[in-house]
C-alpha cells in the first residue's frame, strides 16, 4: 500500500469516527441532529437540514456548515470559519463581562449550540457589552435616510452578527429612544453624556462600545450620543426619555414655543443658538 493510499484510508476513518461520534450522541428516541447547511446566497446565508449517517459525510466537509443548529437558529449573515474552527461569545453571568469569545469546532459547536444566551457566531465587531438575554433585545438600525438615521430593530441571537457588525448601528435603543440625528462611530465606540450626581459638573463625556452601550442604554439621564455641542453644564431632567425646552421661533411677538422632544441626540436642537435646553421651570421667556 503506497503512502497516498494510507493517507486516504485514514481520512475515511476519521470521517466515519466523526458521523458516528455525531449519531451516537443521540439518546435513542431523541431528533437526528441538525446543522446550517451554507447555500451561497448573501440574503439566506444557510438552511437548516437534517444529518444522518448517509448525509454526514457531506455536511460535516462542507467548509462553511456547521452543527448543530444553534438554539436561536442559523445566522442570517455568514460566518467565518477558519480551519474548521468558528467564533462565537458564550454567555457568562457577569454582569460586567456578560460575554467570553471563544473558538470552537464546526462539528458539534464544543456543546455550545444548546447554549440559551451564545452568540453563534460572534460580531464583527466583538461580543456586545451588554447582555442580550433570552428575549430579543433592541437596537438603533441605520437607514441611511438623513431626516430619519434610525429605526428601531429586534436583535436575536440569530441576526445579533448581522446589526452588530453594522459601522453605523448599536444597541441596546437608549430609554429615550434611537437619535434623530446620525450619530458619530469610531472604531466600534460612540460618545455619550453619562449623568453625574453632581450639581457643577452634571454629566461626563466618555467613550463606550456601540455592542452593548456598556450598560448606559438603561440610564435614564445618560444623554445619547454627545450633542454636537458638547455635554450640557445643566442637568437635563427627562421623563421617559422626553425633555422639553424653549424654541426660538425668530418671531417678536411669540419668542420662544415650548416643545418636548428625545434626550438622545435632542432633535438637533442643541446646536440652535437661541434655543433655551431645558426651558426654565417658571415657563418660556415672553420677550
Amino acid at each position: 500500500m503506497n503512502i497516498r493510499s494510507k493517507i486516504t484510508g485514514r481520512l475515511l476513518a476519521g470521517v466515519v469516527i466523526v458521523e458516528l461520534a455525531v449519531l451516537a450522541a443521540c439518546a435513542p428516541g431523541s431528533p437526528p441532529p441538525t446543522a446550517c447547511h451554507y447555500t451561497g446566497d448573501e440574503a439566506a446565508p444557510y438552511e437548516q437540514v437534517t444529518i444522518t449517517t448517509a448525509n454526514a459525510a457531506e455536511h460535516l466537509g462542507h467548509p462553511n456548515d456547521f452543527m448543530p443548529v444553534p438554539v436561536g437558529g442559523c445566522p442570517v449573515a455568514p460566518a467565518v470559519i477558519t480551519s474548521g474552527k468558528i467564533s462565537i461569545c458564550h454567555a457568562t453571568s457577569s454582569e460586567s463581562n456578560p460575554y467570553e469569545a471563544i473558538t470552537v469546532s464546526v462539528n458539534g459547536l464544543n456543546g455550545h449550540g444548546t447554549h440559551e444566551g451564545d452568540l453563534i457566531p460572534a460580531p464583527e465587531e466583538g461580543c456586545p457589552t451588554a447582555p442580550l438575554g433570552s428575549a430579543p433585545t433592541t437596537a438603533c438600525h441605520y437607514t441611511g435616510d438623513e431626516a430619519a438615521p434610525y429605526e428601531e430593530v429586534a436583535i436575536t441571537t440569530a441576526n445579533a452578527a448581522e446589526h452588530l457588525g453594522h459601522p453605523n448601528d448599536f444597541m441596546p435603543v437608549p430609554v429615550g429612544g434611537c437619535p434623530v440625528e446620525l450619530a458619530v462611530i469610531t472604531s466600534g465606540k460612540i460618545s455619550i453624556c453619562h449623568a453625574t450626581s453632581s450639581e457643577t459638573n452634571p454629566y461626563e463625556a466618555i467613550t463606550v462600545s456601540v455592542n452593548g452601550l456598556n450598560g448606559h442604554g438603561p440610564h435614564e439621564g445618560d444623554l445619547i450620543p454627545v450633542p454636537e455641542e458638547g455635554c450640557p453644564n445643566t442637568l437635563l431632567t427627562a421623563t421617559e426619555g422626553k425633555i422639553t425646552i424653549c424654541h426660538a421661533t425668530g418671531s417678536e411677538s411669540n419668542p420662544y414655543s415650548l416643545i418636548t422632544i428625545s434626550v438622545d441626540g435632542l432633535s438637533g436642537h442643541n446646536g440652535h443658538a437661541g434655543d433655551i435646553i431645558p426651558a426654565p421651570a417658571t415657563g418660556c421667556p415672553s420677550g
